[in-house]
C-alpha cells in the first residue's frame, strides 16, 4: 500500500471513528489521553502520530477497541513511511498533494472503474497524446511544469505493466475516440493502444454511443478506486472528478452511492466488449491511412 494513502486511511479512518462516536468531543478524548485539544486535530490531520498507549484508549473510547491491532498496524506503516515512488523522482513542490493522492490511490486500488466522455483516460493516454493534452490544459505554464506533469503520468502508468495490474472498466464517450487530439497520426496511435489495452485479461474498453445520449449526471468524467478490504478496511472505495482548478475525491457513502448508479447506467448503455474493440480498430486504421 502506498504510504500517502496509508496516511490517509489512518487519520481520516480515526475521525471517521470519533465523528460517529457518542464520545465525539474532542476535548474529552484528549483529556482521557492527558493531552491538549488540539492534538487530537493534529492526529487527524497526519501531523502527529498518537502513541500505542493512546491510540487504544481512543479507540476504546469510540467503542472500537476491537480494532486496536488494525490501527496499530496502520499506524506503524505511516511511522515507517517506505517512500512512494514518485517522493524520490521529483522536486519538493510537485507533485501536488490531490494529484499524489490519486497515484496513491491507483498504486493501492484493485480495481478501477473509468467513465470518460471527452478524452481517453489519463492511464490508457499514449505519451504523445497525452503530451497534446496537456500542452492545451498547461498553456500557461512553463515547459519544466508539462516534463513533470508527463514524468509523472508515466510513473503512474507503471502500474498497469506490474506483476499484479489492478482491473481496470473503461466506459469511453463516443466524443472521445473522435476528439482529433494531436492530429490524425497521433490519434490513430492513440486508439490503436487502445484496442492493445482491451485485449489485456485485466482491462475492459466500452464505448458509449453518441445515439444513447448522455446519462442524466454524466457531464464530466470520473474513476471510482476501490481499494483491498483486507488492507484499508473502513473505506471501501473513493471517486476522482478532475476539474479544472484541481482533483477533488469523494468517500461519503452519500457520494459514492451517485457515482456508483450513474456508472451502472453508463456501463449497461455501453456496447458490448466485442463490438467496442471492433468499433475502435475500424476508427484506428481510417485514422492511420489518412495519417499516411
Amino acid at each position: 500500500m502506498s504510504h500517502v494513502v496509508a496516511e490517509w486511511a489512518f487519520t481520516q479512518g480515526l475521525k471517521k471513528l470519533r465523528e460517529a462516536s457518542e464520545n465525539s468531543n474532542q476535548s474529552e478524548i484528549a483529556r482521557r489521553i492527558g493531552k491538549s485539544r488540539a492534538t487530537i486535530g493534529h492526529y487527524e490531520m497526519g501531523r502527529y502520530l498518537p502513541s500505542h498507549d493512546s491510540l487504544e484508549i481512543m479507540l476504546d473510547a469510540y467503542g472500537h477497541g476491537d480494532r486496536a491491532t488494525y490501527y496499530r498496524e496502520l499506524r506503524d506503516r505511516v511511522e515507517m513511511h517506505s517512500p512512494d515512488w514518485w517522493e524520490d523522482e521529483f522536486p519538493e513542490h510537485f507533485p501536488p498533494q490531490s494529484m499524489a493522492l490519486l497515484a496513491g490511490f491507483e498504486y493501492s486500488a484493485t480495481d478501477l472503474r473509468t467513465f470518460e466522455p471527452q478524452h481517453v483516460p489519463e492511464l490508457l493516454q499514449t505519451p504523445a497524446y497525452a503530451e497534446a493534452l496537456l500542452r492545451a490544459e498547461l498553456a500557461d505554464h512553463r515547459a519544466d511544469q508539462l516534463t513533470l506533469h508527463l514524468r509523472m503520468l508515466r510513473g503512474r502508468q507503471a502500474i498497469l505493466n506490474r506483476a499484479d495490474p489492478p482491473r481496470i472498466a473503461c466506459v469511453l464517450g463516443e466524443a472521445a475516440l473522435r476528439s482529433p487530439v494531436g492530429g490524425p497520426l497521433v490519434h490513430g496511435e492513440q486508439i490503436a493502444a487502445l484496442v492493445s489495452f482491451a485485449n489485456r485479461e485485466n482491462v475492459d474498453i466500452r464505448v458509449l454511443p453518441d445515439s444513447s445520449g448522455r446519462p442524466a449526471g454524466g457531464a464530466s468524467g470520473f474513476t471510482e478506486l476501490l481499494l483491498p478490504p483486507d488492507i484499508i478496511q473502513d473505506f471501501s472505495d473513493v471517486v476522482y472528478v478532475a476539474t479544472p482548478v484541481d482533483r477533488i475525491h469523494y468517500e461519503s457513502p452519500d457520494a459514492l452511492a451517485v457515482f456508483r448508479e450513474l456508472w451502472d447506467r453508463v456501463w449497461a448503455a455501453a456496447l458490448p466488449a466485442e463490438d467496442s474493440v471492433e468499433l475502435m480498430a475500424d476508427l484506428a486504421r481510417r485514422l492511420t491511412k489518412d495519417a499516411s
